[in-house]
């Protein structure tokens, strides 16, 4: 891609939406589109980050992995998301590996151009600050989630959010694609596989949802709403 059709593709991201043509382009001056392929890893756990991503197609897990090979998965991020802003910003290592959960295309934004461009728009600067402050926010959120919810009040919450956000894309389905493995679902809010299945399945024989294979589709909104009577 050339440097214009990369600001287009910059335009997009929530972060970056408001800007100015001008920020974009010097934005994009410094990015490149990157061709992942399903199982790639990104980056490592204790790399140098050296700039952020933008899916522009495809999904990625972001996940730890300890020294016994338990893996927890910390984001699921989807096209049009981004992910790595606020590490670049404190000039640090990658805390998490980051993997591919399908053929995927990227864009990288260079860590110094990302900088300068925070540096000449104040713009740059505010929209990051709120981006980082919805990140904290989920943050906490999940932190609730997983010290107080029950598991089925963590799958229906993370049901409801998956179908919020592709309303927010412009997409009223009532589908939601689980990620490439029940596991790596399950460890995103940590459950084991088979509390997950169990749960899904409850749902299902209550015909609040439908499953086949990798796809949920929610018959019954006001009920999952409601908490899937829970």
């Amino acid at each position: 891609m050339d440097a214009y059709t990369i600001a287009n593709v910059l335009s997009r991201m929530p972060v970056f939406r408001e800007l100015e043509a001008d920020t974009l382009y010097m934005l994009s001056k410094g990015a490149k589109e990157l061709m992942v392929d399903k199982g790639e890893r990104v980056f490592q756990k204790g790399d140098r980050a050296g700039g952020f991503y933008f899916v522009i197609e495809g999904k990625f897990k972001l996940a730890f992995i300890s020294s016994r090979g338990t893996e927890k998965v910390v984001e699921i991020v989807h096209q049009n998301q981004s992910f790595g802003e606020a590490i670049i910003l404190a000039d640090s290592i990658w805390p998490y590996y980051s993997q591919a959960l399908m053929d995927s295309r990227l864009l990288f934004v260079s860590s110094s151009a990302f900088l300068q461009a925070v540096n000449a728009d104040r713009n740059a600067a505010d929209m990051l600050l709120r981006n980082m402050a919805r990140r904290l926010s989920q943050l906490f959120s999940d932190m609730e989630a997983f010290c107080l919810l029950t598991s089925r009040e963590r799958v229906v919450g993370y049901l409801l959010r998956e179908i919020e956000q592709k309303r927010q894309h412009g997409n009223d389905d009532m589908v939601v694609n689980l990620p490439d493995t029940k596991a790596n679902t399950a460890s995103l809010l940590n459950l084991t596989p088979e509390t997950f299945s169990r749960v899904i399945h409850g749902l299902e024989r209550e015909e609040i949802i439908s499953v086949s294979r990798r796809k949920v589709v929610v018959k019954d909104l006001p009920r999952l709403q409601r908490g899937g009577g829970c």
